[in-house]
């Protein structure tokens, strides 16, 4: 279907995924880096940070998703106080912003703009907080990498936002094509895709007074003749006009679909045969009662009934077929009749 075709993973275009992946990346370059400067400890570090978020990107695309997520926190967030404690140097503080972004990205918005602040709030106390183990970065520097901190923060919630309302608005879009696949274009009632769905739904439930149903085959009688006198875009009014019709006649209830050509069907939620017979007389009268103008010209028209039980069917191609046996026997009775098969 289109609209399956339509839809896009957010997830899978530029999130949380590819940020925990370049986080990574980042971790194992640090720790070769640290290595070559024969820094074992920041070697460990780096190390074990790195192997942890590429498990995490394991448990990613599963039903351990929650894990992954809380997994890459548990690695960043003491990673992030670690790297401005005690790892001093320009390196550190681009792995503690990298950091911010990633643990942004993981967790969900709204709650991503919290933990962001959080991050914040920390980084300023142990840079600035006179009981703080003396860092060996001037003022100037620590305020830079605060304000970097919080224009990171800003920019990662926004971009989340903004993610959040494209997957919205992508999910309404693929709504409303969905619905559009369903509709008849011509006279705005539903399509017989729909129909047919609807009564797979309906016999796919367990049997019972509550599933027990009945179908109506609804055909224009002499319709080819309305065309060749009087025009296919007359032709195509009256069907317009006719599917409008049984719409108003019908309650919510009942489902009505324009199922082929010149032919509507009814599906109701009841298998009584007298209550079906009362809808249809119902129906024949009020579309005999019908007077269409075209060119100048008034007639009137009239449709032949098909109806048939769910109850009396074995499967729905019985259904169909029952119905549209009795359909065939009114036409043959000279129409604007009603026959229960």
């Amino acid at each position: 279907m289109i609209a399956t075709e339509f839809k896009i993973n957010v997830d899978s275009l530029f999130t949380a995924p590819v940020s925990v992946m370049v986080q990574a990346a980042f971790a194992l370059s640090f720790a070769y880096y640290f290595y070559l400067d024969h820094e074992l400890d920041l070697v460990a570090f780096y190390l074990g940070t790195g192997s942890s978020l590429l498990l995490s990107l394991i448990f990613w695309n599963s039903k351990f998703k929650k894990i992954a997520q809380v997994l890459v926190v548990g690695t960043l967030f003491p990673g992030f106080l670690y790297s401005l404690t005690h790892s001093f140097s320009a390196l550190s503080l681009a792995w503690c912003l990298s950091s911010l972004r990633t643990i942004m990205e993981v967790c969900p918005r709204p709650a991503n703009l919290p933990v962001g602040a959080t991050l914040l709030c920390v980084a300023s106390i142990i840079l600035f907080s006179p009981t703080t183990i003396l860092s060996p970065y001037s003022t100037t520097e620590s305020l830079q990498f605060i304000l970097l901190c919080f224009v990171t923060m800003i920019f990662v919630y926004e971009a989340s936002s903004s993610r959040g309302k494209y997957a919205h608005n992508i999910d309404h879009l693929s709504l409303q094509i969905d619905q559009f696949q369903l509709i008849d274009a011509l006279t705005g009632l539903y399509n017989r895709q729909h129909a047919e769905r609807y009564l797979k739904e309906k016999y796919s439930k367990p049997q019972g007074e509550e599933s027990s149903f009945g179908v109506i085959l609804a055909d224009l009688d002499n319709f080819k003749s309305i065309n060749e006198r009087y025009g296919l875009a007359v032709g195509d009014n009256v069907l317009t006009i006719v599917g409008q019709l049984l719409s108003d006649s019908l309650s919510e209830e009942y489902k009505l679909a324009r199922w082929a050509g010149n032919t509507f069907i009814v599906i109701m939620p009841h298998n009584e045969s007298s209550a079906s017979n009362i809808i249809a007389d119902v129906l024949l009268q009020k579309i005999s009662n019908l007077e269409i103008n075209a060119k100048g010209a008034k007639f009137t028209v009239s449709i032949s009934i098909g109806i048939a039980m769910q109850n009396k069917c074995n499967d729905l191609n019985d259904l169909i077929f029952s119905a549209e046996n009795s359909l065939y026997q009114a036409k043959n009775m000279g129409g604007n009749l009603a026959i229960t098969s």
